[in-house]
């Protein structure tokens, strides 16, 4: 278990200074985009750690697109809906998601 609060330390340090590189610079913004990660990242980890225990092959790809969405209208109803916000909410986790995968195989994660 304590690789899914490294997993999601990890997640919420990358998306948070992803989104401060974009301009979001205000604590406020910050602490939404922080805390929305929070609660995806662990809501990700955890149902993977407990229900897919066989691995979660294809459902992975679905969990994180629903990441992908639910952290774009957490953000769009606090900075404002647009396709612009949407590619930064999509790059952001790209980003997060590949350090992730490449930390993991190297057995740093």
């Amino acid at each position: 278990m304590l690789r899914i609060f490294k997993a999601c330390l990890l997640t919420v340090l990358l998306e948070t200074g992803f989104f401060y590189l974009l301009g979001y610079r205000e604590k406020d913004d910050l602490t939404i985009v922080a805390c929305a990660n929070v609660v995806t990242n662990l809501t990700l980890n955890l149902t993977i750690a407990l229900f897919l225990s066989g691995g979660p092959g294809l459902w992975l790809a679905l969990m994180e697109g629903i990441v992908v969405l639910a952290e774009y209208l957490i953000y769009a109803r606090a900075f404002g809906a647009s396709g612009r916000l949407f590619l930064q909410t999509l790059a952001a986790n790209v980003l997060s998601y590949g350090i992730g995968v490449a930390l993991s195989a190297a057995g740093l994660l």
